[in-house]
């Protein structure tokens, strides 16, 4: 039986928090689509307030310094109060940041390397950056649109350079640097081709050597946390894996019911978002305690001796609150029976039926002959007298409790079948849209795109992939806000 934790504080939300920042004497930052920035201290109490131009879309700690960067209009620095600002035509999309340097990548393609003080360090064009990361030694790994990684030096030099498959679609979930340099790549392959190429994979880089190793995955990799022996991996699938240095195989700690959402160290465990829910799980499986949220958990921010949690409830309604919660508390369990004893009664006294008694009344009593027909007749001359009843329902009221208590599930639309050409290399990049789903008594929470083998290749309303002639099969599957689901099929045919 697993244990729960109790909340330290709970602190309404006017908005949901888009990115958030730890920050030192265990002070952490978030950002809202509204443009405020919000500076808590540990106990989830607003400490500074600031209002940028547009919609905040990252946060980075560099060194004492929080750089945030917002959609349409730059980046912008604080200290205690604003430090320098910096415009950018074009806006930011993605911000990472090492122990020298800020990195942020705008509308247009380019990296643009900052110092403390706002001064720019380097500056190149890449194309499109998806996610960026940093390494404390100042080298940046850039996922491109395209499924491009760069392996990049402090001034934007290039270390390696590893393209896509040409003969397939590929994306990278996520990347994270390890202690000793090395950065993890977990990369996806829609599989149109049949090679050795694993369909979901680990690959491990140095910026010196190149890839060291890959490891095929179970399923989509969401999260990446580095360990001092290796790294911990959440998966779309809810699989919980560990991978050592030098593995080849991941090792299975457990299986949640949702896609892990987040993971943190925590003392020798660690802790998990899936869905609703936090675990504190040791290394072997073992789940010491779980926290519900009222909403989705999409951000564990580690605060000295306190963890926040913040997330969204997917219904574009009340935004979930800020918890604050101590993962060392320890677990309550409420639902343990209870055990009452009474010594001052002894058991021949009980009141309780011994064991012959007990069978008397389970024994049906002879009936002498013809004493069931006698009972017949007696039924047929007992008039029922029918009286109101004692208590009047409202039934309008039991209606409308019975349809609120009906959960109608989602309607999945993954679009019409098409047929598109290939260009001049034999391709047809195709964009499935299943935006026009939608839920008629709340609202989506999960997507998930399927090829016709059963590979995940995407969890977002639309997927943009590349495809090889031949006759195609997608499947889109909704999950709403409660859990119901369904599914809906498109047909590509590429000719």
């Amino acid at each position: 039986m697993k244990g729960a934790i109790d909340a330290l504080a709970t602190i309404e939300m006017d908005e949901v928090a888009r990115c958030v920042c730890t920050l030192s004497e265990g002070n952490f930052a978030a950002g809202f689509d509204s443009g405020t920035l919000h500076i808590y201290d540990s106990d989830g109490v607003v400490i500074r307030t600031a209002t940028l131009d547009s919609r905040v879309v990252g946060l980075a700690s560099l060194r004492d310094v929080l750089v945030a960067v917002t959609s349409t209009g730059g980046v912008q620095a604080f200290r205690d109060e604003p430090l320098w600002d910096r415009p950018l035509k074009s806006g930011c999309e993605v911000v990472s940041a090492s122990s020298l340097h800020a990195v942020v990548a705008d509308g247009t393609g380019q990296l643009i390397s900052l110092a403390d003080d706002g001064s720019e360090v380097a500056q190149a064009e890449f194309g499109h950056v998806s996610s960026l990361t940093c390494s404390p030694d100042g080298v940046c790994a850039a996922a491109l649109e395209d499924g491009r990684l760069l392996l990049l030096g402090p001034a934007f030099e290039v270390l390696h350079d590893s393209p896509a498959a040409e003969d397939d679609v590929e994306t990278i979930s996520c990347m994270a640097f390890r202690h000793d340099g090395v950065l993890l790549v977990a990369r996806n392959s829609l599989g149109m081709t049949v090679d050795d190429r694993p369909v979901n994979r680990l690959e491990c880089w140095h910026p010196e050597r190149g890839m060291l190793n890959t490891s095929e995955l179970p399923s989509r990799a969401t999260v990446l946390r580095p360990t001092e022996s290796g790294t911990i991996v959440g998966c779309f699938d809810g699989s919980l894996l560990s991978l050592d240095i030098g593995d080849s195989d991941p090792r299975l700690i457990a299986r949640l019911d949702h896609q892990v959402s987040q993971i943190i160290q925590w003392g020798d465990d660690i802790l998990v978002a899936s869905w609703f829910d936090v675990f504190r799980i040791t290394t072997i499986g073992e789940v010491i305690w779980y926290f519900e949220h009222i909403g989705v958990v999409e951000h564990i921010i580690p605060l000295t001796e306190r963890v926040a949690l913040m997330g969204d409830d997917r219904k574009g309604r009340t935004p979930p609150p800020l918890v604050i919660i101590d993962p060392d508390s320890p677990p309550r369990y409420d639902d343990m029976p209870v055990e009452v004893e009474n010594p001052s009664v002894s058991e021949e006294y009980s009141g309780a039926l011994s064991d012959e008694e007990q069978m008397q009344v389970d024994m049906r009593p002879n009936m002498l002959e013809g004493a069931e027909s006698i009972l017949d007749t007696l039924h047929e001359d007992t008039e029922l007298e029918v009286g109101p009843p004692a208590i009047e329902s409202d039934l309008l009221e039991d209606l409308s409790a019975a349809a609120r208590a009906i959960n109608l599930p989602p309607v999945a639309d993954a679009g019409e079948d098409r047929t598109v050409d290939v260009d001049e290399e034999g391709k047809a990049t195709v964009l499935l849209d299943g935006e026009r789903s939608y839920d008629p008594d709340g609202s989506i929470g999960r997507w998930a795109w399927e090829d016709g083998r059963g590979n995940v290749i995407g969890d977002t309303p639309q997927v943009r992939v590349k495809l090889s002639g031949g006759v195609h099969v997608f499947h889109l599957t909704v999950t709403d806000d409660r859990g119901a689901s369904s599914k809906s099929t498109i047909t590509v045919q590429v000719r």
